[in-house]
């Protein structure tokens, strides 16, 4: 499976490089948004492990581990040619089971004097980013038959790569004790995924289509565990929060279908994208305009973006940010226009960060530099933008608040970073008009 993952990128990474090019005659693109539910297998560790605790709660806790959930699904997609595409995802399942178990109270020589019920509940939860290549089949398939036999039918397949931000929490409470354990732990994942579709709906230049997916995800941490050495069970760390597995679900999607020809539109000086993580660490969405679009040399350009995250995907954290940047374009081919560019450019972000993981609110605000240096492929006429930089954060200042009374201001920190400068990479992938 990772070999066909790497396959596909491939692919995708040649049809970048030499899929486009500024004098075609006609070309459709094609952006589709689409939403989908569905069933996702588990395979949770032995949750019951952790309970191992025969004085106070009894072993199996849980009649039985979590194997089941459903999601959601969110979906963005561009596709580029008639056979790829590029897509961005972010998908939430998650799920949770209860149960009640006497305690029993005990004298001196085993006579019961006094019985209460714990309350358990065990809950997870995994939300997940994803990036990834788009391969249309059907198209191939008509390809190779020389005729259409798909004809409206429409199946692709997808495969790429996730950020998972996984939950555990188990707590357990009585009319005397109460005990809640929270984890989270993020980890890069894969995933890959069939979807065949059928419009039941046409306009003009879009369409409502109805279908099916069924794929796989991997997203596995590591064992988990609390600083409290009274839950080892044996020596180990039993819970194991996997939301690896096969998944199905249904849903829709709207295709926009945009039909292009040579000279009726303008060069594209704007562009609206996402920024995945980048200049403002966690990510943005971000418009640029590029001020000397026609220039075969150096290109100018100025962006500004917006993100806001309040408690998603971190139960503990709020994050705003505003990224400001100042870029150049350096044209490979310096006889035309050409969309493959080298990218240099300097920023400047302002973040702030509140907690909500202790019991005195906290808050970090930071204004911090930023440099870009990468690759990046600018559409000449209204198309794709893609990025792929590398954009270190540089000492900035630093103000933390703790509190309503306590204040601290600094300067050499990059971000949160205890670092005068911290290596960082980020993705882009928008539109330009």
């Amino acid at each position: 499976m990772l070999k066909r993952t790497a396959f596909l990128f491939i692919l995708f990474s040649i049809q970048i490089l030499f899929g486009q090019t500024s004098n075609e005659k006609t070309k459709t693109s094609r952006f589709s948004v689409s939403y989908s539910i569905g069933y996702q297998h588990l395979r949770m560790g032995d949750i019951n492990r952790y309970y191992l605790d025969t004085f106070a709660i009894p072993n199996n806790l849980f009649q039985q581990n979590i194997r089941h959930s459903m999601y959601r699904n969110l979906e963005l997609n561009y596709q580029f040619s008639s056979y790829l595409g590029i897509g961005f995802s972010v998908k939430s399942n998650e799920q949770s089971i209860k149960h009640v178990s006497p305690i029993y109270f005990m004298d001196d020589i085993g006579n019961i004097t006094d019985t209460i019920y714990s309350n358990n509940e065990l809950g997870v939860r995994n939300n997940s980013f994803g990036l990834s290549a788009q391969l249309d089949c059907g198209k191939l398939i008509d390809h190779f038959a020389k005729r259409e036999l798909m004809k409206d039918w429409q199946m692709q397949l997808l495969a790429g790569v996730t950020l998972n931000t996984m939950y555990v929490n188990l707590s357990s409470n009585s009319s005397v004790y109460y005990h809640n354990y929270a984890y989270f732990q993020p980890r890069i994942g894969w995933n890959t995924q069939v979807k065949i579709s059928y419009p039941i709906l046409k306009w003009k230049s879009a369409q409502l289509r109805l279908g099916l997916t069924l794929g796989y995800q991997h997203a596995k941490t590591k064992q988990l565990r609390t600083d409290a050495a009274d839950w080892v069970v044996l020596g180990n760390y039993p819970i194991t929060a996997d939301f690896s597995g096969f998944n199905a679900g249904i849903g829709l999607s709207c295709e926009i279908n945009h039909h292009k020809k040579q000279g009726s539109v303008s060069p594209s000086r704007n562009a609206v994208y996402l920024d995945i993580f980048g200049q403002s660490l966690y990510g943005a969405l971000v418009y640029e305009r590029i001020q000397n679009i026609e220039s075969t040399g150096v290109q100018h350009g100025l962006s500004a973006g917006f993100m806001f995250l309040n408690r998603i995907p971190w139960d503990y954290l709020r994050v705003f940010s505003i990224p400001l940047a100042y870029n150049t374009y350096f044209d490979f081919n310096r006889r035309k226009n050409s969309p493959h560019k080298l990218e240099l450019g300097v920023g400047v972000n302002a973040l702030g960060i509140r907690h909500f993981d202790s019991s005195v609110s906290s808050k970090e605000q930071f204004l911090f530099p930023s440099a870009r240096f990468g690759y990046c492929y600018h559409s000449y006429k209204d198309g794709l933008l893609f990025k792929a930089t590398f954009t270190p954060a540089l000492a900035g200042l630093v103000r933390e608040s703790f509190g309503d009374d306590k204040m601290y201001t600094n300067f050499g920190s990059a971000a949160f970073f205890d670092a005068p400068a911290f290596p960082w990479i980020g993705i882009s992938i928008g539109k330009t008009f």
